[in-house]
């Protein structure tokens, strides 16, 4: 509070102006000259007036802390009659436990006085004379007079900002346990981004231990910087910013997809309230959904494939079939027939594949009994090997003959087949293709490699390489289904597939198989 600066006299009567402009009653010395001269009775009532329509508390004291005067408002602070305190010292409206400390103060105050704040940095509480005590601010006047220095002291009572303090203080404390009950986490910072709060689900969500958060921009991913600053612009234009998905960094430095929400607040220069929540959850229910419904349209697709692929197979297996019946006889032709076999059985092999991947998509529990893993392999190479040839593309295998897998061999042929078809159309102007398949890196895996050395694949699309439909080929040369399906069937088999390529260096396709130890046979 602002100290009230001006000093009291007693009855104030007319008199003429002395020639040295003081104003003078008995032994005391006014100051006050103003080139006139008043009525003595307007102002003793003008004074009155000032000190009653002051809204402190007024008391002034002399050197010896006697109380000479107090205001009708101190009277009634402290519960005394007019007068009663007249002549008393000042210690009796401080709390007996301050008395002795005050009296220093007082003459340590008398020795350097100056206007000032009382008991700055500390909280002060004055008595009542019924005994209660209650916080008040004081401020310290001094002034001179002819007859000495006294004190001019004004008072406020401030329970009432105390009250409303401690309910501010209660009313954040409540938010704090609000904010720390929620399971979101909840960040408050101003416009330079600088985090002013942040909830217990925010600290571990985002903060390492015992660590805090000292910028939004600590939590953001650097791309993101620029299209946050715009969302912040439109929240503040009073946009509604709800269930915004977009990425944040975890406090291991890992991104993390997340939902927010953002309020902006004017008061105190501005303020940002950002709700975050964690959906890893709720995208790995979306992707996969996404999985399910693709399956069901590659099942849908499988089915019309069947459809379309069934009778032009069995025709082809017909013709076949007479050919070999006419060319029996003729010797001429033996090396014919050998040809129409090897057509034949791909043919063979093709009705087989259709009929497991139908049943596959439909219901994925394929038939599996234990299976030498490189026999798979090796024949599945051996119908490719026309294609390889025709690529100039060599072939090199490493394969350990004891590997054993329970499968399903018609659709591990798929899996192999389509993953040497699409190393094959990665070399267009030749190359090599290396298969291998070893045990013992991985345990109780069977570990299958297939190797080309041909264009490779952009890294920013190997996420997505295993989804249905898509496709790094031209348009009109790959479905995008092969990789979809082949991750399908693997898992089936208890396994997993990855990819691994580089640009202009070729690509390596890994599936792991569990090997089969013979238990449960």
């Amino acid at each position: 509070m602002q100290p009230v600066y001006f000093a009291m006299n007693e009855d104030v009567k007319k008199k003429k102006k002395p020639a040295s402009g003081i104003r003078e009653r008995g032994d005391k010395e006014l100051p006050y000259d103003s080139g006139f001269e008043p009525d003595g009775e307007l102002l003793e009532k003008n004074y009155s007036l000032i000190v009653e329509s002051v809204p402190s508390g007024i008391v002034m004291t002399d050197h010896r802390g006697k109380i000479l005067f107090v205001n009708s408002l101190v009277n009634r602070m402290f519960g005394y009659e007019p007068g009663e305190l007249v002549g008393k010292t000042i210690e009796v409206l401080v709390p007996e436990r301050f008395r002795t400390r005050h009296t220093e103060f007082r003459y340590s105050y008398l020795a350097s006085p100056s206007a000032r704040p009382m008991g700055k940095g500390r909280e002060l509480y004055a008595l009542r004379k019924d005994g209660t005590e209650f916080p008040v601010e004081i401020g310290l006047n001094p002034v001179q007079t002819k007859t000495g220095a006294v004190v001019l002291s004004t008072i406020v009572d401030i329970t009432e900002r105390r009250v409303a303090e401690r309910l501010v203080r209660e009313g954040d404390e409540k938010f704090r346990r609000v904010l720390d009950n929620t399971s979101d986490a909840v960040l408050v910072f101003d416009s330079s981004g600088s985090v002013e709060t942040v909830n217990r689900a925010g600290l571990e969500l985002f903060a390492a231990d015992g660590g805090h958060i000292n910028e939004i921009w600590e939590i953001l991913t650097p791309e993101r910087w620029q299209s946050f600053t715009a969302l912040l612009e439109r929240v503040k234009e009073g946009a509604s910013i709800l269930d915004h998905e977009t990425e944040m960094m975890d406090k291991g430095g890992r991104r993390i997809p997340v939902s927010i929400s953002l309020v902006y607040m004017d008061q105190g220069g501005g303020r940002f309230i950002e709700t975050v929540r964690d959906i890893s959850a709720r995208i790995t229910m979306r992707n996969k959904i996404v999985e399910l419904e693709k399956a069901q349209i590659v099942g849908r697709m499988a089915e019309g494939f069947a459809h379309h692929m069934g009778t032009p197979l069995a025709s082809m297996l017909l013709r076949v079939q007479m050919l070999k019946d006419d060319i029996e006889d003729v010797p001429e032709c033996i090396e014919m027939g050998e040809k129409l076999n090897s057509i034949e059985r791909q043919i063979l092999y093709g009705q087989k594949v259709i009929q497991r991947l139908l049943r596959f998509v439909s219901n994925p529990r394929s038939e599996k009994a234990p299976q030498n893993l490189s026999e798979i392999l090796s024949e599945s190479l051996e119908m490719m090997r026309p294609l390889l040839r025709k690529q100039e593309i060599t072939a090199e295998t490493d394969m350990d003959p004891d590997l054993v897998i329970v499968s399903d061999p018609n659709l591990l042929h798929l899996v192999f087949s389509d993953a040497v078809m699409n190393a094959i159309d990665a070399m267009p102007e030749g190359g090599k293709l290396t298969i291998s398949a070893k045990g013992g890196d991985v345990p109780g895996f069977a570990v299958v490699q297939i190797a080309d050395t041909g264009t490779g694949i952009p890294r920013e699309v190997i996420p997505f390489i295993f989804d249905p439909f898509f496709t790094t080929k031209p348009t009109g040369v790959g479905t995008g289904l092969g990789l979809s399906v082949a991750k399908r069937v693997i898992a089936d088999h208890g396994g997993d597939v990855t990819i691994g390529s580089k640009e202009g260096k070729g690509t390596t396709l890994s599936i792991k198989l569990p090997i089969h130890t013979g238990k449960g046979a």
